[in-house]
């Protein structure tokens, strides 16, 4: 009894287990793509199952016959094509389910009625181009596979919005579909379409019938460009017939660079082909590319999701025309063939290419030498093409004929005229006066009975006449001179200086210097006093230490002592200082006095005793102690008789000093 119910359980739990692995499918959506009667049909599910070996059968009912209209075997994932021819009338109602095996089981969909015909589904709509000017946008769409009018659904919004939505109709009678929209200019959106077919037939007039196609990408909608990219280029070293050219340019602002751009170089730098051009397209900002070296015309146009740029052009120019020819550049081509390609042109002032340029690819200089016009000057170009690549093999000026020139320098000038020497200048011949290649110039110099000759190379302009005679008169003379012979000449006079005449130059350059080094000096040393940049002198710091305030003094009044002091004018030298008391000593070195005495020889007139040499310093300096008395100023003793009882009173550095003459010709101090 439990072996039973064990094996029971084992079965239902097998069963279940199996069941579980069959998952049915989606319901099946079946539908054409057009609305053409003749066109088959596609239906299509969602698989739920991740299981392998899945069978999908695909049955079609029809519930008026009550009889199955079509079994279908899938072969393709989830998708199962309905031949028309197979299923018969699609204007029935049928349902429509998936039935699907695993192992043993089988498990069917949802069933699905439908009028086959009714169910048309359009591809996702494409939009071929858009066009944006100010505050609209211009679409262009894609038709339909059957080519009739659709109803479309559009959806816009700015980035991180939310949609705004609305539909329209369009007409059978176009090749396009065409809608404008109107939008904020300035202001990036994003847009989306769908669409749907419009159903004739009265059975489909239920909405339920119409499928909407998916919707399309969703595309970012810029503003229009407005300005054209602006072209900057380096150009790299001359290399083997070919220069490396980088170009680089500007992305256009945010609002117009939205959705991305891109950008279409042309190249016309094939000069025997002018209608043909080498086109390039590019995302980048910058473009390197070899070129010949003749004049090469580009242009360059941005695009963006609605529309493009003006178009802008640049020409880059020739390399710079060569007087002569380059002895460095071999030819080495004897034939014209489809790689060659000669460009010529008339260069009357040596620099300015023309408008009219000539080209051949059947032609060498050989061949054009005698078309040309003869005494004017051609430049040509010998193009080849060698790895994928335009070089130049030869560019050289030429002259079908060449004679004399037609005309002298022009503004023959004498300057830094001195005694001995003088500098001749002159502007150079013009190229269109020439005729020919200028070899050099020629020039006379004639004076003093004697004439002397120069030759010049052609690309030089001016000339220093050495070896002159002072104060003398010269003719200078000067032409230029092609391989046919000598032009005009251009003449001019002038008289050099005498020695004796001032300074020579290189001596007035170097006392220019001294004196504005003078000038600069003094006005340096103005500048200086007026702006204070010198340090100030510094004043004495005098210790107060030294100086009592009269506060701290002894401000009681004070007696004026007068006391006398005897000067003996010495008669004798052996009766020195005989008359001076020691009382009279004493009083003087109280009084911080120092009588000083010096011998002085007696003239023949009498006595007479210089005090000049008698200094002191008193009051208001504290320190006067030690330091030597001066006296006003020397004085002489005169006759005594004259001088009798007369005083002389003098006040110097605080003291009263009153001088008067005894009879016994002392002097009392």
């Amino acid at each position: 009894m439990r072996m039973r119910a064990a094996v029971l359980v084992l079965v239902v739990f097998v069963s279940l287990t199996e069941a579980a692995r069959c998952v049915p499918t989606s319901s099946p959506h079946c539908y054409k793509s057009s609305t053409k009667p003749s066109e088959d049909f596609i239906c299509e599910w969602d698989e739920r199952n991740p299981e392998k070996g899945q069978k999908h059968t695909l049955h079609i009912w029809d519930p008026e016959k009550n009889s199955f209209r079509m079994h279908v075997e899938c072969t393709k994932p989830a998708q199962a094509d309905i031949f028309l021819e197979d299923l018969g009338t699609p204007l029935r109602k049928t349902d429509i389910w998936v039935q699907t095996q695993v192992g043993n089981l089988t498990c069917n969909s949802t069933k699905t009625s439908v009028i086959l015909e009714c169910m048309v589904k359009y591809s996702k709509p494409c939009i071929i181009s858009m066009k944006r000017s100010a505050g609209i946008l211009n679409l262009t769409l894609d038709k339909p596979k059957d080519y009739r009018g659709a109803i479309y659904e559009i959806r816009w919004r700015e980035r991180d919005s939310e949609w705004q939505n609305k539909t329209f109709e369009t007409k059978d009678s176009t090749t396009e579909d065409f809608h404008m929209l109107h939008l904020q200019n300035r202001t990036v959106y994003q847009i989306q379409l769908r669409r749907q077919a419009k159903l004739h037939a009265h059975q489909c007039k239920d909405s339920l019938h119409a499928l909407w196609s998916d919707w399309s990408q969703t595309l970012d909608v810029p503003s229009e460009i407005r300005h054209a990219p602006v072209i900057r280029r380096k150009e790299k070293d001359l290399k083997n017939g070919s220069r490396e050219i980088n170009l680089f340019w500007d992305a256009p602002p945010h609002e117009e660079s939205a959705g991305g751009v891109k950008y279409i170089l042309k190249f016309w730098d094939w000069p025997c082909e002018k209608n043909k051009r080498k086109k390039r397209k590019t995302k980048d900002q910058s473009y390197n590319t070899t070129i010949a070296y003749s004049e090469v015309k580009i242009s360059i146009v941005a695009f963006n999701n609605v529309g493009h740029s003006p178009r802008q052009h640049i020409v880059i120019p020739a390399v710079k025309h060569l007087n002569y020819c380059n002895s460095d550049m071999h030819l080495n081509i004897t034939k014209a063939d489809n790689k060659t390609c000669l460009e010529w042109y008339k260069l009357e002032d040596g620099e300015t290419r023309p408008e009219a340029v000539q080209s051949s690819g059947k032609k060498l200089v050989k061949d054009i030498k005698n078309e040309v016009e003869n005494y004017v000057r051609h430049y040509y170009f010998l193009h080849t093409i060698r790895n994928k690549q335009y070089q130049t093999a030869i560019m050289c000026p030429f002259y079908s004929k060449e004679r004399a020139p037609n005309h002298g320098p022009a503004n023959v000038n004498i300057s830094d005229i001195t005694h001995e020497s003088a500098v001749l200048s002159w502007l150079s011949i013009p190229v269109a006066a020439q005729q020919g290649f200028l070899q050099h110039y020629w020039i006379w110099i004639s004076g003093q009975g004697n004439t002397k000759f120069h030759q010049v190379p052609a690309n030089q302009s001016s000339f220093l006449i050495k070896e002159l005679h002072p104060g003398a008169s010269y003719t200078v003379s000067i032409s230029g001179r092609t391989k046919a012979g000598n032009g005009p000449n251009s003449t001019v006079n002038f008289e050099t200086h005498s020695k004796e005449m001032g300074l020579s130059w290189q001596d007035q350059t170097i006392l220019i210097i001294c004196v504005v080094a003078l000038l600069c000096t003094v006005i340096c040393s103005v500048a200086a006093r007026r702006l204070k940049l010198l340090p100030e002198v510094p004043i004495p710091v005098i210790d107060a230490a030294e100086f009592r305030c009269p506060e701290e003094q002894d401000q009681r009044p004070k007696l004026e002592e007068v006391h006398e002091f005897i000067l003996l004018l010495r008669q004798d030298l052996s009766k020195r200082r005989e008359n001076v008391t020691p009382e009279q000593s004493t009083l003087l070195q109280d009084f911080g006095l120092v009588v000083f005495e010096e011998e002085d020889e007696e003239d023949g007139e009498g006595g007479v005793t210089d005090f000049s040499s008698m200094k002191s310093c008193c009051y208001p300096n504290p320190s006067y102690r030690g330091q030597m008395l001066q006296l006003p100023e020397p004085f002489h003793m005169t006759d005594s008789t004259s001088r009798d009882s007369e005083t002389e009173p003098t006040y110097r550095d605080g003291l009263f000093f009153e001088t008067r003459v005894l009879e016994c010709d002392i002097t009392s101090l």
